[in-house]
């Protein structure tokens, strides 16, 4: 047997993506345990199954500790969670998995509580989440962000709510300032801190000595919240993800 037919035999299932801005073939794990292969236009895609092989023990490793990070999350993160909090804002909401629902989902803000249909494929029933934390999302940050760009005189245009794969923020040079709707599950003073980084860009689009010293200067702790930043991607609920 060839190394090349050995390859195609041990070749993990994979997501191909081709990518005009990339420069080099990379393999990725997603926080789902999802294998994806980025390569760049122009290669032929025969050629990632023996990147793959190449990379097999790499991979192996990666794909344990994400087993074993799914394995210790609590109900509340996996992929139908008990209740979802909200740490933000202060607020824990329920979820209930009803029989007979009249509807795909709905949503009582008064006990705050949602209902998902029982036989609904987990899949689809985490979107229904997504959809609603990003309706809780539009309600609460922008009104929270313009707030915070009063307080330290950093205008902004714009605000867009979004899911973001890997930023929690952005902002273009027109000024208009985009956020991650999965900040609500973040700690609060880190929400904060991610609109004063955001919005120091307002006043310098890179990161020089001088931005730095601007978002030092409105919160002189941010390192620590750049920290809870890098590593919340790896404890956000599964369900953020689908």
């Amino acid at each position: 047997m060839s190394v090349a037919e050995l390859a195609i035999l041990t070749s993990p299932d994979y997501q191909l993506r081709i990518s005009r801005r990339a420069r080099h073939a990379r393999i990725k794990v997603t926080p789902l345990g999802e294998v994806v292969v980025v390569i760049p236009a122009g290669i032929d895609p025969a050629v990632v199954p023996r990147l793959l092989a190449e990379k097999q023990s790499w991979l192996q490793g990666v794909l344990a500790r994400v087993a074993a990070q799914h394995s210790s999350r609590p109900a509340s993160h996996t992929m139908q969670p008990e209740h979802i909090t909200l740490a933000a804002i202060d607020e824990v909401w329920q979820v209930e998995y009803v029989i007979n629902l009249s509807r795909k989902w709905m949503i009582s803000n008064s006990a705050r509580q949602l209902h998902l249909n029982r036989h609904t494929p987990a899949s689809e029933n985490a979107g229904y989440l997504r959809h609603w934390l990003q309706q809780q999302a539009r309600r609460i940050l922008p009104d929270w962000l313009r707030q915070t760009s009063e307080e330290l005189n950093l205008p902004f245009e714009r605000v867009q709510i979004r899911g973001q794969k890997t930023r929690w923020g952005s902002c273009s040079s027109r000024r208009t300032i985009s956020l991650n709707r999965n900040l609500l599950l973040l700690p609060a003073q880190t929400v904060r801190y991610l609109f004063i980084h955001e919005l120091c860009h307002t006043r310098h689009m890179n990161h020089s000595a001088c931005f730095w010293q601007l978002v030092s200067d409105c919160m002189p702790e941010y390192q620590q919240h750049e920290k809870v930043l890098r590593e919340a991607t790896r404890t956000l609920p599964l369900w953020v993800y689908v």
